[in-house]
């Protein structure tokens, strides 16, 4: 398993910018729906991370119906764009499910440090009603 996630970054580092950005977006997506709230931190600029995790790790009884994209814009030749997503979820005891709507911007990073690499969510996540 850790071969292949190993593989599997190693080839979206050698992609295009272009190519990059609809995987980046899939994998937060995912990793939203999914709880796994690590990979989407990791998705962040480093300064943002620690806050995005604190407020989903406080939220043990939420559960993500779905998570959509619902506008995207893309800017500066690939490298930028802006996404508007919408995710509907429940927390119990309740069980009405709500949407949150929340906008994004992400940059292309290029250099050595692995955590600057690729494409990264530059606003900090929006605070959770």
């Amino acid at each position: 398993m850790l071969t292949l996630c190993l593989a599997a970054c190693l080839a979206q580092s050698q992609a295009p910018p272009e190519k990059l950005d609809e995987s980046s977006r899939d994998d937060f997506i995912s990793a939203l729906r999914w709880k796994q709230y690590p990979v989407a931190a990791s998705l962040m600029k480093p300064e943002f991370r620690e806050d995005f995790l604190a407020t989903f790790n406080a939220l043990k009884d939420i559960h993500i119906v779905d998570v959509r994209l619902i506008d995207l814009k893309a800017t500066q030749e690939g490298r930028r764009f802006e996404t508007t997503l919408e995710m509907d979820y429940y927390l119990l005891p309740s069980v009405t499910v709500k949407t949150f709507l929340f906008k994004q911007t992400w940059i292309y990073f290029e250099g050595e440090d692995q955590a600057l690499q690729g494409f990264l969510i530059v606003t900090p996540f929006p605070d959770f009603p």
